[in-house]
């Protein structure tokens, strides 16, 4: 096994030992196709001369192994491929590779990466939120207990203590928290979020769907008189009453829902439909989501699918980055937009930091470097005309990174949560203090602050 194709070398194999014959147009043109089992084929647009094929056929039989199929070229055109290609979700490969003058070259190719779980992580991340729709905030981690949804339950406060009007969501199916944390048990509505993944996927979008949701939604006591504070949660009084049920409901809130004409929806899609329904219910200022540790199917609706600000916690141990580097090696595949970049919405939060300000610096720098490895472009310097800058001998200045180290606007610039025992039994409708801003506002005041700045640029996404 010394030299033998794996699954996490397979592909830029593949890549390398199609472009021995085929130029960088022709593979930029086409598709690189991953099935479920992990074979490899390439599609190309245009059909190949017979010689080539053959070429490309015992080339790729040599250096792939068991990773390709006997027939691992396929035209456009071929029986049931273009049907793939307008069904799949795609994202791109980028390739670097030498040409004759020994210059390295960058070049995409269109790669569609066909799985049994897993496919709203293909998802380009949609467009982000505009007024005047309410602000759209998630709140995720990779890792549990770095107090993500206790987190949301003291912005929730404190948005409202501001007069803003907030809905409070958990699509934490597995690990609910925000419906007991804001709501008490006797104010818990019929159904929660959990109840409307599985009557949606079995009545589908009729007209009592809608009906469904107003038995989701119940307002918090913490909600002041000047703001608002309503509460969807992960489960309702329902599953409360029928606990022996709530397993079974999980197994089905993931599965794909057929439609008579088009693709089946993925619970992305019918999460960007229930968020959807639920902010046309009343006119709210912001909408926080707690999402599902982890990389979960249900956490890449979250944080690709609905256009948010993405909060992303974590706390300053080796796991933490070694998880968030799985997440931003992927993103990295999706394209960026300069007139509105993804990017620009993610967020690293410092959960439980150390009042030491060098230490909360030295998590700024570990998030600095996972960023720079996979998200951070190069951009070429330019003087105050825009042109490009170059040496004495004509050749380009090398480049910047777009982000620095100390940019505060930059994603990896953590805001940070202090480390604070009081916290660590979290309990609000026992202990209300909790939810009062003399009591939060020191341990949260990052947090708080940045989210405030986001909600105070509101005129400018438009």
């Amino acid at each position: 096994m010394k030299n033998a194709v794996t699954f996490d070398s397979s592909l830029s194999t593949f890549i390398r030992t199609l472009s021995v014959d085929l130029p960088a147009s022709i593979l930029e043109d086409g598709w690189l196709l991953r099935d479920a089992s992990g074979h490899l084929t390439f599609i190309v647009a245009s059909p190949l001369s017979a010689e080539i094929a053959s070429k490309i056929g015992k080339r790729v039989k040599l250096s792939m192994m068991n990773y390709c199929r006997e027939n691992c070229i396929f035209d456009v055109d071929h029986p049931g491929v273009r049907r793939i290609i307008e069904s799949a979700k795609w994202s791109y490969e980028y390739v670097r590779r030498s040409d004759k003058k020994n210059e390295k070259l960058t070049f995409k190719i269109r790669f569609i990466d066909r799985r049994i779980v897993g496919h709203d992580w293909l998802t380009q991340p949609v467009a982000g939120w505009q007024t005047p729709e309410p602000a759209r905030i998630v709140f995720a981690s990779l890792k549990g207990g770095v107090g993500r949804s206790t987190g949301l339950a003291v912005v929730a406060a404190d948005l409202a203590q501001k007069g803003h009007k907030v809905l409070a969501i958990d699509l934490d199916l597995e690990a609910p928290g925000i419906g007991t944390m804001l709501l008490r048990s006797v104010d818990q509505p019929k159904f929660g979020v959990l109840d409307w993944y599985v009557e949606r996927g079995i009545n589908g979008n009729d007209a009592d769907m809608s009906l469904f949701l107003l038995d989701m939604i119940a307002p918090s006591p913490f909600s002041p008189s000047n703001g608002v504070i309503d509460v969807v949660p992960a489960v309702g009084r329902i599953s409360d009453e029928n606990p022996n049920n709530v397993l079974a409901k999980i197994a089905r809130a993931y599965l794909e829902s057929p439609q008579e004409d088009g693709p089946e929806l993925g619970f992305l899609e019918k999460t960007q439909e229930l968020i959807r329904q639920l902010s046309a219910l009343n006119s709210y200022d912001v909408i926080l989501i707690d999402a599902r540790a982890g990389l979960n199917e249900s956490t890449a609706a979250a944080l690709l699918g609905l256009g948010a600000d993405v909060m992303l916690f974590g706390i300053d141990t080796p796991q933490t980055f070694a998880s968030y580097r799985y997440l931003l090696s992927h993103l990295a595949r999706f394209d960026r937009n300069d007139d509105d970049d993804w990017l620009y919405r993610f967020r690293m939060i410092h959960a439980k930091a150390s009042r030491d300000n060098e230490q909360q610096m030295a998590f700024r720098d570990r998030a600095y470097d996972i960023f720079k490895e996979f998200l951070y472009r190069d951009l070429p310097l330019l003087d105050v005309n825009g042109k490009l800058l170059v040496t004495s001998d004509g050749k380009p200045l090398s480049p910047k990174k777009e982000f620095g180290l100390t940019e505060p606007v930059a994603p990896h610039f953590a805001w940070s949560v202090l480390s604070d025992g009081n916290f660590a039994e979290f309990d609000p409708c026992n202990k209300d203090f909790q939810m009062k801003p003399e009591f939060y506002r020191e341990t949260y005041a990052g947090l708080i602050d940045g989210i405030d700045g986001l909600l105070n640029n509101l005129g400018e996404k438009t």
